[in-house]
């Protein structure tokens, strides 16, 4: 047994925690933040369709752009192989986005023909300088395109998201830029819309669950508790499990690390072009239909919504059995039988309203007095009409053998 000094000590001991005397702090799990600089690739790709470098090639002021898997394709429906020198000249002649101060965009049809020729001319050593450049910009974009599902994670990515939903990406009005309609969506827009668009779903579906917990608790009491534990849980493991997956790609395409394969718990593996061989793979698999690294991330993320609906349906239908049972085999909701009202029903109900409704119509015209606003009144007052709180206070009913009140005037002498 305690002694009472070592009570006495204790209960100090407690009055002061309870104080706050010791300065008890407790940290709350945040989700790491990131420099928004990390995504200004990221932000260019989506929000203008693609990135810039400058140039002053003889004189001339030139600005290129990175190129879009559209226009990668319509270089190898024109041009044919890779290794002939007409498709790097055509490369070099789609990535400009102005020249001479000249947005080529706007009307590439009439300008391609002039440039293309014009980077011929060139001597074979700038050429080559050219596209080694235009090439580093091309895996700049093709890093931006990974980075997109961590930018799609920051809550500012679903305030531009709120934003732009159900415009086009590529329309003028969004990129301020006229002829970025005829470059079509690229990798990165689709991505960020893809995911933006599974996480609407995901968010439709908690509401839709949690309006089904509320139900379900009024019926269920302690029975719930366990949904409620299970939900947090899968909350808490969601949120760990994006916080690695954002983290494996930041250090992935800025720094060049590896991911374990055997470590992969959410997302899908990556792999960033960084040679002009690997970027060219990468898009030869894209041209023959091949899945690539953007299809399986739209993929891992309708798959991770299609287990978090089975989930839901599957905790769902535990609770309606565990109901079932405790009612004896009966399904209550809200304090109601689902089998409802017969037809037989709604027709005496029906019946039943329209008699008492006949009544009192059949009673306003044998005492048309009652109609009068004093009469009501003073039916009221004298308690010869209708109950206050009913649906028809303002009609009072008086028997047939109660005598109509005396008429009166408020100047009679």
């Amino acid at each position: 047994m305690a002694s009472p000094a070592s009570y006495e000590e204790e209960q100090e001991r407690l009055r002061r925690e309870s104080e706050g005397d010791n300065n008890l702090r407790i940290e709350v799990p945040k989700e790491p933040e990131v420099d928004p600089d990390v995504y200004k690739d990221v932000d260019s790709m989506v929000f203008r369709g693609f990135l810039v470098a400058h140039a002053d090639i003889d004189g001339v002021r030139f600005t290129f752009k990175s190129l879009n898997q559209h226009e990668f394709s319509m270089l190898r429906f024109i041009t044919g192989d890779s290794n002939s020198t007409r498709f790097w000249d055509s490369f070099l002649a789609w990535g400009v986005f102005i020249a001479n101060g000249v947005n080529v965009l706007a009307h590439r049809e009439r300008y391609l023909p002039d440039i293309e020729s014009t980077f011929a001319s060139i001597p074979r050593t700038a050429r080559e300088r050219i596209i080694r450049h235009l090439s580093d910009l091309n895996r700049r974009a093709s890093a931006a395109v990974q980075l997109t599902e961590a930018y799609a994670m920051e809550s500012y990515s679903r305030y531009r998201w709120i934003q732009l939903r159900g415009l086009d990406l590529t329309r003028t009005s969004v990129s301020g830029i006229p002829g970025t309609e005829r470059l079509g969506m690229n990798w990165a827009q689709l991505v960020w819309r893809a995911i933006n668009f599974y996480e609407d779903t995901r968010e439709q579906s908690d509401r839709e669950w949690e309006n089904a917990k509320f139900v379900g608790a009024c019926m269920a009491g302690k029975g719930i508790q366990k949904v409620y534990n299970r939900d947090d849980e899968r909350r808490r493991q969601d949120r760990e499990d994006r916080a690695t997956r954002k983290d494996a790609i930041l250090r992935h395409v800025l720094l060049g690390e590896e991911t374990q394969g055997g470590q992969q718990k959410y997302g899908v593996p990556l792999i960033a072009a960084r040679t002009d061989e690997e970027l060219i793979a990468q898009l030869e698999k894209s041209l023959r239909g091949e899945k690539d690294f953007h299809d399986f991330v739209v993929e891992e993320h309708e798959k991770h919504n299609r287990a978090l609906a089975a989930g839901q349906k599957e905790a769902l239908k535990e609770l309606v059995e565990r109901n079932e049972e405790a009612f004896g085999g009966r399904m209550l909701r809200g304090s109601t039988d689902l089998q409802g009202l017969s037809p037989q029903d709604v027709r005496d109900r029906l019946e039943k309203r329209k008699t008492v409704q006949a009544q009192k119509d059949a009673q306003r015209m044998v005492y048309p007095d009652l109609l009068d606003e004093k009469g009501a009144e003073f039916a009221r007052k004298w308690g010869m009409g209708g109950d206050e709180e009913g649906s028809n206070a303002d009609a009072p009913v008086m028997p047939a053998d109660q005598p109509l009140p005396p008429r009166t005037s408020k100047f009679r002498r």
